[in-house]
Formats: C-alpha cells, structure tokens, sequence
C-alpha cells in the first residue's frame, strides 16, 4: 500500500505491475532500490500466483535466489512486466506431477527504451492442497 504497488493488465503470458516513483523515491530522487527490487519479485510471484490459480491448485510460493543487476536510475514511474518462459509448461506438468516445481523468471524495469534494473529469480512451489 504505502509503495503504491497496482497490478495493471494481465492476459495470460505477461503481469505488468507499477508503482509510482513519488512513492518510492530515494534521496537522489530516482527510485528506491529495494523498491525497485520489490516491485520485481513481487511481478514473478504474482505471476505464478495467478497460473497456479487457473491450475485450480493450492500453493506456496517463495523465491529461492536470484541474481539483480542495476543499469541506471530510475527516475519515471516504475512499470515492471513479467512474462512466462518458455519453461512454464515442464514446470506445471511438474508441479502437477510432483506436487514441486521450481522456475526461472527473468523481468526488470525499463526506462523508456533501455533497461534500467534486471532481475532473473529461482521461484519454488508447493502444492498445500488439492
């Protein structure tokens, strides 16, 4: 709430999360890093919480590590979009499967038409129910 975090649009293969820089910005006046590192982990989970939903599946979902990599400020709003790899479907058969599955998610923050942040998050899930 108070990082102004909005789930934007969704269709299926791409969540696109914002949050606007006023909100989360730093004494620089560009954006925050651990807001911008929020935003992007927040994407991922997100994501996969809605895949699991249309999977009809009951889950826990956590990051297991990543790696993060910073381009350049950030000093617009912050608009992050996470889309499904092409892994997505070995990873639900798995999970499906097992009850198990882990996934790389690869997602980050532009600024105009450069990146400005990158992020790349091992993402392990749990089947907790039927």
């Amino acid at each position: 709430q108070h990082m102004g975090i909005q789930a934007v649009s969704y269709d299926g293969q791409c969540l696109r999360v914002t949050a606007p820089l006023a909100n989360n910005i730093n004494h620089q006046q560009s954006a925050f890093g651990g807001s911008l590192f929020s935003l992007v982990a927040l994407a991922g989970w997100g994501l996969l919480q809605l895949k699991i939903t249309e999977l009809g599946l009951d889950c826990n979902t956590v990051i297991a590590g990543g790696e993060v990599g910073y381009q350049a400020p950030v000093v617009a709003e912050l608009v992050c979009d996470c889309r499904l790899p092409a892994a997505y479907e070995d990873f639900a058969s798995r999970l499906l499967q097992t009850g198990k599955a882990s996934i790389l998610l690869d997602t980050g923050i532009m600024q105009g038409d450069a990146s400005a942040m990158t992020f790349s998050g091992r993402y392990v899930v749990r089947q907790t129910g039927p």
